[in-house]
């Protein structure tokens, strides 16, 4: 199963040094864990897009170091219940994607 929504929005975490969702997501042992960690990055990110800029090209970004660091979109509602449900069923979907968020640190230019 993909989860690109999710693994980008966790991504985004990495690249600022946020490691706590990833962590909570990966080392989970049931489910509940996973839920909160999902449901609580949700709530920050949104409140990060809702505070980000627009470039000319209507991408949102923040400036971190001087840098641009580019936005990908927030996680549909379907991808996150999709999500969720594989994990209730299979708890090593989270640690793959949690694997996924930590093993290629995007570079911001998806959006």
């Amino acid at each position: 199963m993909d989860f690109p929504e999710v693994v980008n929005m966790l991504r985004f975490f990495v690249r600022m040094r946020n490691f706590g969702y990833v962590d909570r997501i990966g080392n989970a042992l049931t489910y509940e864990p996973v839920e909160m960690a999902i449901l609580e990055a949700l709530r920050a990110f949104r409140s990060i897009h809702e505070s980000a800029k627009t470039d000319e090209n209507d991408r949102k970004y923040i400036e971190k170091d001087g840098k641009k660091i580019y936005l990908p979109r927030i996680p549909s509602e379907e991808e996150i219940r999709t999500f969720l449900d594989a994990v209730r069923k299979d708890m090593s979907v989270a640690k793959r994607v949690a694997t996924l968020a930590l093993a290629f640190p995007s570079k911001g230019g998806e959006g």
